[in-house]
Formats: C-alpha cells, structure tokens, sequence
C-alpha cells in the first residue's frame, strides 16, 4: 500500500482544523515557510498543500499577504447565528450630506437578529474593501459604488458565489444585483420641467462625472432631455455644449466649471440642471467669482436635498432623495436574499423624489 503524499499530510490537518472550528474564517494560515518548519518538508511540498487547499476553496491567496481561510467554505460549516453582521462599504471617507442611508439600514434591522457594520473608503480603496467582504464573516453587503462600471472582475465573483449583495445610489452594468435607486429619470425630468414652467428654453445639464459611468447621472440626463423633448425645446448648440461637458474627463475642477459657465454664458443658456447639490454650489460659487448673480443670470436646480442646500445664498433648489427610505428598503431586500435566497425578487427597486423650491430659480 503506497504512502500518503507529504502534502496531503499537511492538507488533512489544516482541512480538520478548518473544519473543527480551530481555524475561523477570515484566519490566516502560516506561511509556506512556517509550514516548512512545522512539517519538516521543503518549501515545494508546503506551497503544493497550499496550492490544493486553494483549490478545494477552502482558503483564499492575496499575494504578499498570505493565505486565510475562506467563508465561503466555513459558512457552510457554522451554525447560521455565527453570521448576523451586514457591512456597509461607503465611497466617501465623511459625509458630505448623503446621510441616513445607516439611519434606514438600522431601522430595518431593529427588529432582526443583525447588526450593522460600516467601512468608509477612497476609490483606491474600493476594490480591497470588496475583496476582504467577499472572505470575511458578514452575511451580506450594502454597496454604494463609485461608479456603474467599475470593480466589475471582483463583483461578479459575488454574483458567482451568490454572495448576498445590495447596491445603492446606482446599479452595476452587467450584473443582476438587487439595486435600490430613485427615480433618477423623474427627478431629472421635474428639475428641467421646473425650469422650463418658468419660461426658460435653453436649459443644459451639467456634470463633473462622465455620464455614461455613472447610472444615476445617466438617468436625471435621460430625465432631463425627455423634459426638452415633451416641451419642444431640443436645441442642439444647447445639446453640443451639454455633450461636450458629459464625456470628457478634466484635471483642473475650477477651470473646468469656469470654462462651462463661460459657455453657457456665450449660448444664451438661463437654467442648469446639475447632478447633484456639491456641483451646483460649487456652479453658484464659481458664477459668483465671475461677477454673475443666481438666479439673475443663471437658474440653477441641484440633486440630492443635502443639509448644506438650505444654508447657502441663495438656497438651492433642488430634488430632495429618501436617503433614509433607500436604506430601509436595501437593508431589508438583503435580509431576504440572505435567509430566502431561492426567492426571486425584484431587481431594482426606485425610490421617488421630490422637488424642493428655494430661491435659485428665476421666472423669466
């Protein structure tokens, strides 16, 4: 009867120590040189035990860090009450007044056995945060992405392993996540249907973000453009100089906002919907800087309703997101996916928005 293999010596007892309990997920394994040690055999045969336990996908490799023990595989081993966290990966570092996503997820969650992580990141960062949740001990993830077409080889490892995922704000292209967004379209149309019911007929959309990156941004510009059409007000210099601020990147923020202003200026353009409340007041302040006054030259409707909106002079009008509500509702698609994932559900859920008016409106 032949021997067993020296690898597969070292295989066996990191599998029944994997398997027992003795090595959690998430843990890391010693090194092939510490295997080495442990089990007197040469480097080659402890990377080879390594290699087959990578294989068999009970642990997972990141270079130059080690190998550790997958969760997938010791999920299925541990009793379902060891796994009641939900992490929350946000794109921002603080908050610039997206808040009450973390208010509607634990509302949600008061009443369940779960609890709420949260990792801030920059978009360097994204892509580890995603790959350390994937192999980590949460049940399930809330995603806000940077982008719609970023990280795309990492989340589609989540859709192959049927690892539990929401997204929020924007859905991923390609992939059949649960998403929860707002009416982006909507919001988009009533901005420029605002500005249009106060007699202004060149309106332009503006955005510092390539539109077609961004599936929020691409549905208010969508929004946006059926509100021309349905008035009749398609004008295509307008249309061009719209264009040309959508789908190029820039270096300099403030020079790139100048030269847009000093545009709209040249074609006569009265109203600007924005993406978001950050770049329409950074459109006022800029505007300011340029001797023009808003609303007196320039009407402006800003996204998102954050708290900084209302402080500014003059306060922005703007269309309020349920930030509080989105959360609520991707907390509690999650929790289905994770305790009934053979149900189909939904796959993207939109919010409504509504049109706050202040003061940076003019009727012409």
């Amino acid at each position: 009867m032949g021997q067993i293999p020296l690898y597969q010596n070292i295989v066996n007892d990191l599998k029944a120590k994997i398997e027992s309990g003795k090595l959690k997920s998430g843990d890391q394994l010693p090194t092939e040189a510490d295997l080495s040690k442990q089990y007197n055999v040469s480097r080659i045969t402890s990377k080879r035990a390594l290699t087959e336990l990578e294989n068999s996908n009970l642990i997972y490799r990141i270079q130059g860090k080690g190998s550790f023990v997958n969760s997938n595989y010791a999920s299925t081993r541990s009793s379902s009450k060891e796994h009641k966290d939900i992490l929350l990966i946000l794109p921002f570092t603080h908050n610039p007044g997206l808040g009450d996503y973390e208010k509607g997820i634990n509302e949600y969650l008061t009443n369940t056995d779960y609890t709420l992580n949260i990792q801030s990141n920059t978009i360097v960062e994204e892509r580890k945060l995603l790959k350390a949740a994937l192999h980590s001990t949460n049940s399930g993830v809330i995603f806000y992405p940077v982008s719609s077409i970023c990280d795309l080889g990492i989340l589609y490892q989540y859709h192959l392993s049927n690892f539990p995922l929401v997204t929020i704000d924007k859905c991923i292209e390609g992939i059949p996540f649960q998403s929860v967004t707002s009416d982006n379209i909507d919001g988009g149309y009533q901005a420029c249907k605002h500005l249009i019911e106060n007699n202004h007929k060149k309106i332009a959309f503006f955005s510092s973000l390539k539109v077609e990156n961004s599936s929020s941004i691409r549905g208010r510009y969508f929004g946006y453009l059926k509100a021309l059409h349905d008035n009749n007000l398609i004008d295509y210099s307008v249309n061009d100089l719209t264009d040309q601020y959508l789908t190029h990147d820039h270096t300099n923020r403030k020079e790139y906002y100048t030269k847009f202003i000093q545009s709209a200026m040249e074609e006569g353009i009265t109203g600007i919907v924005t993406e978001n409340d950050l770049t329409a007041i950074e459109i006022i302040q800029i505007s300011k800087e340029l001797g023009l006054s808003v609303p007196d030259d320039l009407s402006i409707v800003g996204f998102d309703n954050i708290n900084l909106a209302s402080f500014i002079e003059p306060k922005l009008t703007t269309m309020s997101q349920d930030f509080c509500q989105m959360g609520y509702l991707a907390a509690q698609n999650l929790i289905h996916l994770i305790e009934s994932p053979q149900d189909s559900l939904q796959e993207n859920i939109v919010v409504p928005v509504q049109l706050i008016e202040r003061q940076t409106v003019k009727k012409l």
